[in-house]
Parts: C-alpha cells; structure tokens; sequence
C-alpha cells in the first residue's frame, strides 16, 4: 500500500517517516531518490504504508509503544516506560494521524474523542472514561492529508475497585470513539513488577526542575533585526506596532498567500505538562478575504536532536476575532520519555485568494506540572 504526500516547509524526510510510521529508506526506494537532503516545498512523494504492527515489549529502555493503519487512519500508541512498580504513574498517549491523501471526517456521538483500556490476560481492569462525564453533543474531526492530532491518559496501577492491580502484563488499548469504527483500537504492553527499581538497567535521569515562569525569550516580540524576530526562526514574518502589549506584535503573512512560520525551542523534560498562551488577532485587511488557518504547535525532541512528539491544535479564521486580541491556551500533555527539548511553532496556512494576517504578542510557556 501507498499514499501521496506534498512536502510542507519544516519538513525532513525522517520527520515525514515518523509521521507515517515508515522509514526513511522505504521513502528513498519508492521515489528513486539519492540525497535524501534534496527535497522541496512543494514535491509530491509516494509513502509506502501498510497495516503491519511494529510492537515494543516489556523490559526495553524506552517506553512501550505500537503503531496500526486503518483505512488510511493510522494509530500510535505510547507509554512513557515498560515497567512499573506501584506507586508509579503510567503516562498514556495516542496518537491519530491521516496517512491518506484525502481528508477525513469522523463524527462522533458525544464529546467524547477516546477511551483508554487496561486488560490483564483479556479482563478490563481500568477503563479512562469510567472517571469522567462527557457532553451529550454530537460531533465532528476533521483531518486533512498528513494531519495528525494527539491525546493523553494517566493510569495509577489501580482497579476500578480502587486497589493497586497484581504484578503482571497489561495491555494498554486506545480506542477512536468515533461512529462506525469505535472498535478499533491499538495496544501495547507494560508489565508491573515489585522492588525500588522498575527493571533492569540504571534508574532513568531525575526530572528537571518545573519552571513557573516564561521559558521563552523576548516574549512579547520587542528585538527585531533586519526586519525579523531577533531571538526566534520566522519565515514571510514582520513587525507591527499594533501590539497586545509593548511596542510591538509578530505579523504572520508578509505575503499574505505565502505560509508563515514563527519558532522558539525551549528546554523541556518528561514526565512534565507545559501550558502555552497566546494572544492573536486576525488583521482585516479593507475588502480583504479571510481564509487561512492558525496552527499552534510544539515538537518534541530528544537528546539526539530527532523528533519524538507532536501537538499541534489548530484555530481556523473564524476561532480569531477581526482586528481585536484574545487569549487563547492549551496544554502538552504528559511529555514521553527521552524529551529534552520543545519548540513552539505558529504555522500560518492562507488558503486561495487569501488577504488577511494573524498578528501575535505575549507568548508564554510555563511547566504546570
């Protein structure tokens, strides 16, 4: 199995390889290409797919984790380690992407997105949804080709009696709750073993301190050079005086046809929840035409600089007010294992015939836990 794929700027080829859980090489074969450095804004490249799973199992280093396709949907599913002791936290996430080259709707019943199952030897012990309400709204997700949307989860070890579960293997599922297809699920294993130290090899790096204050520098825009940002990455980026707060804001659209991107890393840890906030405003330009969408993203990488994490909420024209600030707020989740860094991108995507600008000013990033 195959599917396209249209080369977005930030992209490398072992970004896109992540996202559809294949690997570089297959990406090479397929499209006889010999630089893997050699790719264009722009390029449509084959990405090889299939429906194999590629499970970890108890006892490795890293977090356990497994990956399916299903009718160009595919789902990951990750833990930030392979064994736990009691008292321990498993941290859940799940991710959904569109490895297809169409967009995808699901509709949905309630509010609810997805559920998270613990099974010991085929009997549900644990089930996410069991602790919350959801609203009785149906609704809809859309995805659009290589999108990708992420959830977490939290288990203590304990039953749905409220006792601490047997030292033992777990499958940990993760459901798309979505109608027609709510029985899908992807799951991976974990084992629960005794003793001061959760399996073999050294007891993994002590989490950094949890910052309450700004991470990011020059928050509010204020240093520009030669027309740009002066501490952060930012492409068809310009100054304005129509600020939140200060001098200046960060306006995203110099062309306002072009895609725009503006990015600081930070330091980061795992096992921590970061909360980004924002105030933007959409810049009406007169008998401008609004069509673009706002995506507010953060990446996460490792020590070895590769990509290991995305979340990347998106805000439409119609989420930002015309020519007025609001604030707006979202959360990491729990972080995976081996994070060491994030970077917090706004991605600014015009559609046809687009006229209008998002501008941007009092960024912040706090560790809430």
């Amino acid at each position: 199995m195959a599917t396209t794929y249209r080369v977005r700027s930030g992209d490398t080829l072992y970004t896109i390889a992540r996202q559809y859980g294949t690997s570089v090489d297959a990406i090479l074969a397929a499209n006889n290409i010999r630089n893997p450095n050699q790719i264009r804004v722009g390029d449509v490249i084959t990405i090889p797919t299939g429906t194999a799973t590629t499970p970890t199992t108890p006892g490795s280093g890293a977090g356990a984790s497994n990956t399916r396709v299903f009718s160009g949907l595919r789902y990951r599913i990750s833990t930030n380690r392979t064994q736990y002791r009691r008292g321990q936290q498993v941290r859940i996430t799940f991710e959904k992407c569109n490895t297809s080259g169409r967009t995808i709707r699901l509709q949905y019943n309630t509010s609810q997105r997805v559920d998270f199952v613990a099974l010991r030897r085929g009997r549900e012990v644990w089930r996410w949804s069991d602790e919350r309400t959801f609203a009785t709204v149906t609704g809809t997700e859309v995805y659009r080709p290589g999108e990708c949307k992420t959830y977490t989860a939290t288990w203590d070890l304990r039953n749905k009696q409220g006792d601490y579960v047997a030292l033992d293997n777990f499958s940990i599922r993760a459901y798309n709750v979505a109608r027609s297809i709510r029985n899908q699920y992807v799951e991976t294993t974990i084992r629960v073993v005794s003793g001061q130290q959760p399996g073999p090899g050294p007891m993994p790096p002590p989490v950094e301190e949890c910052p309450k204050t700004n991470m990011l520098r020059d928050p509010g825009f204020e240093q520009w050079s030669d027309g740009s940002p002066a501490v952060w990455n930012s492409q068809n980026v310009f100054r304005t005086n129509q600020a939140h707060s200060g001098s200046y804001a960060a306006e995203l659209g110099r062309s306002s046809s072009q895609q725009a991107l503006l990015s600081q890393r930070v330091k980061a840890a795992p096992d921590r929840i970061y909360q980004v906030t924002f105030w933007a405003r959409e810049n009406v330009r007169s008998g401008g035409v609004s069509r673009f969408s706002l995506e507010s993203q953060i990446y996460v990488y490792n020590s070895a600089g590769d990509l290991i994490g995305r979340i990347d909420p998106v805000f439409t024209m119609d989420n930002i007010p015309n020519n007025t600030y609001q604030r707006f707020s979202f959360t990491s989740g729990v972080l995976p294992a081996g994070t060491r860094e994030i970077a917090l991108r706004f991605l600014f995507r015009p559609n046809s015939n687009n006229n209008n600008t998002v501008k941007i000013d009092d960024v912040e990033i706090i560790c809430v836990r």
